[in-house]
C-alpha cells in the first residue's frame, strides 16, 4: 500500500460493504489502496494496464488508485488516432502525450483527480455482474464523495449516446468531454466526471477523470486544426458540455480534499455503512 503522509489515517478505517461487494474480498489488506499525486502520464496509464493483467493472471489484488498528472498531459483512446493531436505543439508546450488502454477519445489531463479501480467482473457475491453494474455502482460512490463536499445539482446521466456514431466520421473535433455516457455524472447537465472501462478477461479496469477546475479546455490548442475558428469552436464545446467541481461545491476543491472525500466513501468508519 502506498498512501503519502497526509493521508495515513484513511488506511487505518475497517473495510465499507460496498467496497466489499465491489471487489468481492474478505478484508481490506487484499485490496491496495494508492494514492499518487503529480505522477507522470507513462507511469500513470502503465500502472493501471499492468495491475490489470496481473490481477487478470492471479498474481496482484484489486486496487484503488487515486492519482493526477505531472506533467499536464493528453491521452488518447485506445483506438484513437494519434495524428489528431499536434504532437510538435505540445512538446513545445511540455505537455505528454500518451495513450490509454481504455476507449473513447483524447483527454487534456490538468486541473483534475483520476479515479482507478481495477476489480474482478465476476464475484462470489455476485456471479452474473456485468461491467455496466459496475460502472454505475462506481459512480454512485463517486456522487456520494462528491456530494460530501458540499456538491449540489449532481446528477447522472440517464442516456447512452450512440458513441459509435459520434466517432464514425473520424473528426478531431470530437473530444471526450463534449459527449456523456449513461451513468457519468452531469452538473447542470455538463459533464463534471467521465470514465471508461476495459475487460481483461474477468477483470475490469475502470479509470475516469474528476474535474476539479479549469484546464480540460485546453485540448483544443494542441489537436491538430487547421484554423482558428475551428479551435475556437472545438473549445467552446467542451466548455459547453463540462463542468468542473469548483462550479458544484461553489468553493475550490483540491486534491487532497477530492482524495480524502473518496477514501471515506470507499472506506467509512465503523458504524455509518
Amino acid at each position: 500500500m502506498h498512501i503519502p503522509e497526509q493521508f495515513s489515517h484513511e488506511k487505518k478505517q475497517p473495510l465499507n460493504t460496498s467496497l466489499h461487494e465491489l471487489c468481492g474480498v474478505n478484508s481490506f489488506e487484499e485490496i491496495d489502496i494508492i494514492v499518487q499525486p503529480d505522477h507522470e502520464a507513462q507511469s500513470n496509464m502503465d500502472t493501471d494496464r499492468e495491475r490489470a493483467l496481473h490481477l487478470a493472471s492471479g498474481t496482484a489484488k484489486p486496487m484503488l488508485r487515486l492519482y493526477s498528472w505531472k506533467p499536464n498531459a493528453v491521452s488518447l483512446g485506445a483506438h484513437q488516432r494519434e495524428s489528431d493531436i499536434d504532437v510538435a505543439a505540445c512538446e513545445r508546450l511540455g505537455i505528454a502525450v500518451v495513450r490509454r488502454p481504455t476507449g473513447g477519445r483524447a483527454i487534456f489531463h490538468a486541473n483534475e483527480l483520476t479515479y482507478s479501480l481495477v476489480l474482478p467482473l465476476a464475484t462470489p457475491l455476485a456471479p452474473k455482474r456485468t461491467v455496466h453494474d459496475i460502472y454505475r455502482d462506481i459512480h454512485i460512490l463517486l456522487l456520494q464523495a462528491l456530494q460530501s463536499l458540499g456538491a449540489e445539482g449532481l446528477d447522472f446521466e440517464k442516456k447512452q449516446p450512440d458513441f459509435r456514431s459520434l466517432y464514425r466520421s473520424g473528426s478531431v473535433a470530437m473530444p471526450c468531454f463534449a459527449s456523456s455516457a449513461r451513468y457519468e455524472l452531469l452538473f447542470d447537465g455538463r459533464k463534471v466526471v467521465g470514465s471508461a472501462q476495459k475487460l481483461y478477461g474477468n477483470v475490469v479496469l475502470q479509470h475516469g477523470s474528476v474535474l476539479l477546475g479549469a484546464g480540460h479546455e485546453r485540448l483544443a490548442e494542441v489537436l491538430n486544426i487547421s484554423n482558428d475558428a475551428e479551435r475556437s469552436e472545438v473549445q467552446r464545446m467542451i466548455l459547453s458540455h463540462s463542468a468542473i467541481l469548483a462550479e458544484a461545491c461553489g468553493r475550490e476543491i483540491s486534491f487532497e480534499e477530492c482524495a480524502r472525500a473518496i477514501l471515506r466513501v470507499f472506506m467509512p468508519p465503523s458504524g455509518t455503512e
